[in-house]
C-alpha cells in the first residue's frame, strides 16, 4: 500500500516488545490514528514520538487499524510542558478526554486547533485550571452536549451563576481575558466528576 502523510499530536506512547512503540496520534483530518513504530532507539526518534510532540507522520495502512509508522518530522516538540508539573497535568487531562471522546476516522479540525492553542497558552495562565475548564466546555459544545441556549437540557445540575460562567467560557474567543482569572476550580471539579459520563 502507498505511504500517506498526516499532521498530528502524539497523545499516547506505549512500549511494545523491545524498542517498539504503539503511538496514538490525534489528527485534524482523521481523528485518532494508531501506529506501530519499530526500532525507536535514537534520541531524535524518541523526541519525535514522545507525548505532546506535534509531528508530520509518514505511515502505511495495513489491514488492521494499527498502521505502520515509517518516518516523520517534528513540527513542535512542546518540551516547555515538562518545565512544570501543572503544565504536564493539564495537558495530560486534555489528552485523556480527547482519547475518551474522539474516534478513528472522525475529522476534528476545530478541536485539534483548540488543543494546540491551549497547550501553547499554558505558561501564560496564573491558574491553569481555568484553561482546562475552557477546553472542557468547548469540547462539550463541539460534541453537541452543551447547548448555549438550553440550561435545562444540560445533564449536570448547576446554579445560575455557574451556568453564566460556563456560557461565558464556552463562547470566549480570547485567552487573554482569562489568563489572570481565578476561582474557577470548584466548577472545574464539578464538571470533571461527570465529564466521562457525558461524552
Amino acid at each position: 500500500m502507498a505511504e500517506e502523510r498526516v499532521e498530528g499530536i502524539v497523545l499516547r506512547t506505549t512500549p511494545f516488545k523491545e524498542n517498539h512503540r504503539i503511538i496514538t496520534l490525534f489528527t485534524p483530518t482523521a481523528g485518532l490514528i494508531s501506529f506501530m513504530a519499530k526500532r525507536v532507539k535514537t534520541p531524535e526518534k524518541l523526541v519525535l514520538l514522545s507525548p505532546f510532540s506535534q509531528i508530520e507522520a509518514i505511515y502505511r495502512k495495513k489491514l488492521s487499524d494499527l498502521y505502520l509508522f515509517k518516518d516523520g518530522s517534528l513540527i513542535a516538540d512542546n518540551l516547555f510542558l515538562r518545565e512544570k508539573w501543572d503544565y504536564l497535568d493539564i495537558a495530560g487531562k486534555m489528552a485523556q478526554i480527547i482519547l475518551h471522546s474522539q474516534l478513528p476516522g472522525k475529522p476534528a479540525p476545530l478541536l485539534y486547533a483548540l488543543f494546540i492553542a491551549c497547550l501553547k497558552q499554558l505558561p501564560y495562565f496564573e491558574e491553569p485550571s481555568g484553561l482546562l475548564l475552557l477546553f472542557y466546555l468547548k469540547l462539550l459544545s463541539h460534541e453537541g452536549i452543551l447547548s448555549l441556549e438550553e440550561k435545562a437540557a444540560f445533564p449536570i445540575s448547576v446554579s445560575s451563576s455557574q451556568w453564566d460562567i460556563m456560557m461565558e467560557l464556552a463562547q470566549n474567543r480570547s485567552f487573554q481575558s482569562l489568563q489572570k482569572r481565578k476561582g474557577l476550580t470548584p466548577l472545574l471539579h464539578l464538571l470533571e466528576k461527570n465529564l466521562k459520563d457525558l461524552l
